[in-house]
């Protein structure tokens, strides 16, 4: 499979800058791309209002379990894009407060993208629908 500039395969990420954790949670739910947070019972959630920002999820682990890696910062690490949405290279990304995907209007965190919309593959190798983005957070969303 050849490199191509505007593919980004979910689960892997464009830089070597990155800290991530692995975290209970199951990957069904918490798809690589979607922003993470952490309950009071120490439980992963994609709500807001559940608790703090972990990062953003980089999928299931290759053990094949319930457990997902989360970005916690880093370079050039892909963000699922809410339909319709195209993001602006170097505009401040807004997190849904209830999907976990970059949208135009939400929750501004600290992080910007580097990149405009992206064609998208899951972990699978299927194509996601509304593509995703790479972004920047070098220290921590």
């Amino acid at each position: 499979m050849s490199h191509s500039a505007t593919t980004v395969y979910m689960g892997s990420h464009g830089s070597n800058i990155l800290e991530s954790d692995n975290w209970p949670g199951d990957p069904a739910t918490f798809l690589a791309g979607l922003c993470v947070h952490l309950k009071s019972d120490n439980t992963t959630s994609l709500a807001a209002s559940d608790g703090a920002k972990l990062g953003i999820s980089l999928g299931r682990s290759l053990s094949d379990h319930k457990r997902l890696s989360i970005a916690r910062k880093g370079k050039k690490i892909p963000i699922l894009l809410a339909n319709g949405f195209t993001p602006t290279i170097g505009a401040a990304v807004q997190i849904s407060t209830t999907t976990g995907k970059a949208v135009s209007s939400g929750t501004t965190v600290n992080a910007v993208y580097v990149s405009s919309t992206l064609t998208a593959y899951d972990e699978d190798g299927v194509a996601i629908t509304d593509g995703a983005a790479f972004i920047d957070f070098v220290g921590g969303l």
